[in-house]
């Protein structure tokens, strides 16, 4: 659901009161953006349904801002990684359990949320996006290791 511009506009005053950077490029964090996007098209294919956590109707938490700017940004590279990193965990829990999720309702990582969730700028995010994508996918994950 689209912001109103009233709510967008007290969006744009929180984010500059809180002098947050701007957000993450692929060069930023490292990443190959091509490869990224071929491991969600893979994952896709089963877990489609599986949403993330981040609700950007009203975001608060400085990390949660940059998340979803970057949705809505010319380069969403890290949005765009999160939504690998939603994909990678239910493909892990899957995987370690032997049982499927409910996609609409997937079991959330409380560790690495409150670990994202704590971080206030681009750097931070990449860096834990990454780590927890390499947790859960192993030598299949496009980033580094």
């Amino acid at each position: 659901m689209p912001l109103s511009i009233r709510t967008r506009a007290a969006l744009m005053a929180l984010a500059a009161s809180t002098a947050l950077p701007a957000p993450a490029t692929a060069e930023a964090c490292g990443v190959d953006r091509t490869a990224v996007e071929q491991r969600i098209a893979a994952l896709e294919q089963s877990y489609s349904l599986v949403l993330s956590d981040i609700s950007c109707d009203l975001p608060r938490l400085p990390a949660h801002l940059l998340m979803c700017d970057a949705a809505e940004a010319a380069d969403d590279t890290l949005w765009r990684m999160g939504r690998l990193d939603d994909l990678a965990w239910v493909h892990a829990v899957e995987n370690a359990t032997g049982q499927q999720v409910d996609p609409s309702d997937p079991p959330r990582d409380g560790d690495f949320i409150a670990t994202r969730d704590a971080c206030t700028d681009t750097a931070c995010l990449c860096a834990v996006l990454i780590d927890h994508t390499n947790a859960s996918l192993g030598g299949t994950s496009p980033y580094p290791q």
